[in-house]
């Protein structure tokens, strides 16, 4: 949500990245009354140097949850496998 209804807004849409489309700026209201043209500069600047957000890591907890429902479906494979070969012979 955003506050306020009296904010500069400067919309980069020429990023030249592969992740975004568009990077939005909200201007400071101090800073409402700098030169346009150095405002969408500075703004490009900026844009240019974005990058993928960085991974993150999962936890042990995370990784062990994981762990325990691919055992547990390779068990529900297993125990399948055991009934159906049984009731064949």
């Amino acid at each position: 949500m955003i506050k306020g209804i009296n904010k500069q807004i400067l919309e980069v849409t020429n990023t030249d990245n592969p992740y975004f489309e568009r990077v939005i700026f909200f201007v400071r209201p101090q800073s409402a009354k700098t030169d346009e043209q150095l405002l969408k500069k500075e703004a490009e600047k900026i844009a240019a140097t974005a990058q993928r957000p960085p991974k993150t890591r999962k936890t042990f907890k995370q990784r062990l949850t994981s762990a325990f429902f691919v055992l547990l479906g390779a068990g529900a494979a297993l125990a399948m496998t055991y009934v159906v070969n049984n009731l064949i012979n």
